[in-house]
């Protein structure tokens, strides 16, 4: 048998340092939890399966059901053990109590199985989400639009200080 001597050659100084940083690697980057929207999803889509939409989602395409001209007038309350309840301004209760079966067999078709089945409409002052939005568009507007118009010294000031107040103020409403 022939026994060859093999003298190994040392390993290079970047296959030492490369052995040296895979044994003493850190860990992996964490990515972070997952947003919250994908897990209220989750649980939320099997519920409005089984018990129908909210009121907010009622109210997105309330127009669509009543109709333009009566959703100007009414909006969708709270939903409770099957009855829809609307608030209805002035006279409008009685159109909608009218349109009550036209309005009960959209709701069926929006809402499936799970739909109210009776309307009860109370007068009052409806809440209008365009209206809303729109204010809050229109305040934000015309910040931007008074920000940086003034050139003196004293009314920049005034205009800062002016800004400062109403966001305090918004602040202590909570927005």
């Amino acid at each position: 048998m022939i026994v060859m001597n093999s003298t190994r050659r040392p390993p290079s100084l970047e296959t030492l340092a490369a052995r040296y940083l895979n044994e003493r690697r850190g860990k992996a980057a964490w990515r972070g939890a997952p947003p919250a929207g994908r897990a209220a999803a989750k649980i939320l889509k099997p519920l409005a399966a089984k018990f129908g939409p909210g009121t907010d989602r009622i109210a997105e395409h309330w127009s669509d059901i009543v109709g333009q001209r009566l959703a100007g007038w009414s909006s969708p309350d709270a939903i409770r053990s099957g009855t829809l309840y609307i608030i209805a301004k002035g006279p409008a209760g009685a159109l909608i109590e009218a349109d009550a079966p036209r309005i009960l067999e959209r709701l069926a078709t929006f809402a499936g199985k799970s739909a109210p089945s009776r309307l009860r409409v109370k007068q009052g002052n409806p809440r209008q989400i365009d209206a809303i939005s729109h204010r809050s568009v229109n305040r934000e507007v015309k910040k931007h639009m008074s920000e940086g118009v003034e050139i003196d010294p004293d009314a920049r000031l005034s205009s800062a200080l002016d800004r400062f107040e109403r966001a305090n103020k918004r602040r202590e409403r909570g927005e």
